[in-house]
């Protein structure tokens, strides 16, 4: 509603303009064709008889903005339209054969008559040649006035349709852009919480298994879970989270996961410089990681898994961050486990980048014999820390 009112608006101020151009255009014509004059009735009756005439004009205006062009641009109603159109032209052109200037006929005048000049007054300004009339016949039907007077009223009624539509436009384009900017916040909130419910489901395994072997262990990952939750449901709803929070929920997820792998497996998290300042996108590393250990991780051999971040600054000066999770691929029967690089979690990140960032993005996926390596470059923001401190602060 309230877009609908700012262009409502926009275009209640163009006609404004514009009727203000219209009706000062024959004051400024009048003045400037009688500054020498000193009968200032005489203006002033040239000046209202114009007005008068633009009144007509400005009437069909209103009845065509208010009743018709509604038909037209919101309701579709193209042949009522028509009719509407039909009828208020036909109405205006019989007015204005009934209601001619006196120069369009010629003036009135009598056989033999003489118009006496006032005394002490200028002599008129020349004018145009006024059209002669014999004597009892009847001015011709169809005159100049008319035709100009038609064309000035489609050339004005066409304007408001375009005003119209223009506006329409503006509001439709305004709709477009608050429902896409919906779909995506609904598409990223639905590709967020599709994340981690199986990693859910297999955390609570782990910790069943552990109530009876290790219960105080259990414990523990109860309560690192409980973490986990409470930042996929509270703090992964803002557009961006700061870096520190989005790692330690990594190192976290981490935790749980190493509960089902042996002392082989090796792991290197790596958090950007100064990782209070920098804020990212919540969630959008971790389906790297869970591949990571779902496709390289043995429970028998030595394994890798290596995470590093790196923030500098581009041609543009703006802040980015470079990303890379390396992780050893295991063996099954003898060959690689191949990792899902187009399963629905990769897949799912590839789109929320294309949501996110459009093309201002980075993602490439290495499949080695040996080695998984995953590259994302994004943009990100910072923010100066006595900011933060102060927010914290208050």
């Amino acid at each position: 509603m309230e877009s609908q009112r700012r262009y409502k608006k926009l275009e209640y101020t163009i006609y404004a303009v514009l009727l203000a151009v219209l009706f000062l255009a024959p004051t400024f014509s009048t003045l400037f064709h009688g500054h020498d004059l000193d009968d200032t009735h005489f203006l002033w009756n040239d000046l209202l008889r114009s007005w008068k005439v633009l009144g007509v004009f400005v009437v069909a205006f209103i009845i065509h903005d208010v009743f018709l062009a509604p038909l037209l641009v919101y309701k579709h109603k193209t042949w009522q339209y028509i009719v509407g159109m039909i009828l208020l032209v036909g109405v205006f052109q019989l007015y204005q054969c009934t209601h001619r200037p006196a120069d369009a006929l010629g003036g009135p005048h009598k056989e033999g008559s003489v118009v006496q000049p006032k005394l002490n007054t200028p002599p008129p300004a020349p004018s145009r040649p006024k059209l002669k009339i014999a004597p009892g016949l009847a001015p011709p039907p169809i005159q100049r006035h008319d035709i100009i007077s038609f064309i000035l009223l489609v050339l004005g009624l066409g304007t408001n349709i375009g005003v119209k539509l223009y506006s329409r436009s503006l509001e439709a384009r305004k709709e477009i852009e608050e429902l896409e900017t919906e779909n995506l916040t609904q598409k990223l909130e639905h590709l967020r919480y599709q994340i981690h419910p199986h990693f859910f489901m297999n955390t609570l395994n782990n910790i069943h298994a552990l109530v009876d072997i290790d219960p105080e262990q259990a414990k523990e990952c109860i309560i690192d879970l409980s973490r986990l939750m409470r930042y996929v449901l509270y703090e992964s709803n803002h557009e961006y989270v700061m870096a520190a929070k989005e790692m330690n929920f990594m190192e976290n997820y981490v935790k749980l996961m190493r509960i089902r792998y042996s002392d082989n497996l090796k792991f290197e998290l790596e958090t950007p410089d100064d990782g209070t300042q920098v804020w990212l996108p919540p969630l959008i590393f971790i389906s790297f990681v869970e591949n990571a250990f779902k496709h390289g991780v043995s429970t028998t051999k030595p394994s890798l898994i290596k995470i590093t971040g790196k923030i500098y600054k581009d041609q543009n000066d703006r802040s980015r961050l470079l990303w890379t999770c390396l992780n050893s691929k295991r063996q099954e029967n003898g060959r690689n486990k191949v990792s899902e690089a187009n399963g629905v979690g990769l897949s799912n990140i590839r789109h929320r980048l294309d949501l996110m960032f459009g093309t201002d993005y980075t993602l490439n996926i290495n499949d080695g014999e040996q080695e998984f390596l995953v590259e994302m470059d994004i943009p990100v923001k910072t923010i100066d820390p006595e900011l933060i401190h102060n927010s914290q602060g208050a």
